[in-house]
């Protein structure tokens, strides 16, 4: 009977750990989150910098896309503060779909990094950090991160800007077993929270590419509508006194993977791109009435197609197989043991 109690425990308790690979959501997607206080150290500026306005300008190619983002940051005190920030390179957080299942997001890799204080382009360095103080980022893992040194100056605002490229072109969405591929998107807004509130004013533009229009755009997720602009081509999103939460954060997913991507060719250009982003991040708004606001599904949906069919082959061959084996060798060995006995 014990070798009956071991062989449940060695193939019943795997399967259940098993589970946990199929957790929903959008994996390897390219992504980011505002950059913010990271060390135990600074906690002392903790709330004295504000972030009056946040922009931030997206360029989406079939495949990548290119981030300008730039940030007003005022300092209350009446001294000059000196402290590091960080920007998450990679990270793993949790999400909801459609504000009440709870899925997991994963965006992998920036490339290309550049900073700039008031103009100026600073030094930075890529860190390992074992654990994040909880008291600035909540709901937030991420090890890898950018950081550079800011001086904020007494009752003045300084200007932060921010470029990289991000390979969208990996990314899966996943439901249970059930897996599609697209580009994906992501920005985490949440983590401008731990600046003092609120951030006054804010605008994100994500401008589609090589020949992209809304109608690529597969799943949309945040609490901020996003309306489009057809005669620029360009959706966006604006706020006013946000204080922002996990629901604001923006997961999104457009166009199908390409096959064969040469994305080296792509960091290799980033000068052309980068010109190109900020150009964008310098065009005003046509706020005509060729605007609209947009709703689409969620990002975290899979379709019922005959992917769902796959996928529950596949979960039957994992688990419905082994199973059914492991019920007629305990019924067999239970029927030994009987016998046994007699």
């Amino acid at each position: 009977m014990k070798k009956i109690i071991l062989f449940i425990n060695f193939v019943f308790i795997p399967l259940a750990i098993w589970a946990n690979a199929a957790q929903p959501g959008i994996w390897r997607a390219g992504g980011t989150g505002t950059f913010n206080l990271l060390f135990e150290e600074d906690t002392a500026f903790y709330k004295k910098i504000q972030m009056k306005q946040e922009q931030v300008s997206i360029q989406l190619y079939k495949g990548f896309a290119v981030v300008k983002g730039e940030y007003w940051m005022y300092n209350h005190e009446d001294t000059s503060i000196v402290m590091r920030a960080g920007y998450p390179i990679n990270a793993d957080f949790e999400s909801h779909k459609n504000g009440s299942d709870l899925t997991a997001i994963w965006f992998d890799e920036m490339y290309q990094f550049k900073v700039l204080i008031d103009g100026d382009e600073m030094d930075y360095e890529k860190v390992e950090v074992e654990e994040v103080n909880s008291e600035f980022v909540d709901n937030y893992s991420a090890k890898q991160w950018y950081v550079w040194k800011n001086e904020f100056k007494p009752k003045a605002l300084t200007k932060i800007e921010v470029f990289f490229i991000l390979n969208t072109n990996e990314a899966n969405v996943r439901e249970g077993y059930d897996t599609r591929s697209f580009n994906a998107f992501i920005y985490i807004l949440e983590t401008g929270a731990t600046w003092k509130n609120p951030i006054e004013k804010g605008l994100i533009k994500i401008q589609l590419m090589d020949g992209m229009s809304n109608e690529d755009i597969k799943g949309y997720a945040s609490d901020l509508n996003l309306s489009y602009n057809s005669a620029q081509n360009i959706l966006y999103t604006q706020f006013t006194d946000l204080i922002p939460t996990r629901s604001d954060n923006i997961a999104l997913t457009y166009h199908k993977q390409i096959d064969e991507f040469d994305f080296n060719n792509i960091i290799n250009n980033k000068d052309k791109y980068y010109n190109d982003i900020d150009r964008l991040s310098k065009t005003q708004l046509n706020n005509s009435n060729l605007t609209e606001i947009l709703k689409f599904d969620s990002p975290f949906d899979i379709p019922n197609t005959s992917t769902n069919i796959i996928g529950g082959v596949f979960i039957f061959m994992i688990y419905g197989v082994p199973i059914l084996i492991g019920l007629i060798v305990i019924f067999v060995l239970y029927w030994i043991f009987i016998r046994k006995k007699k």
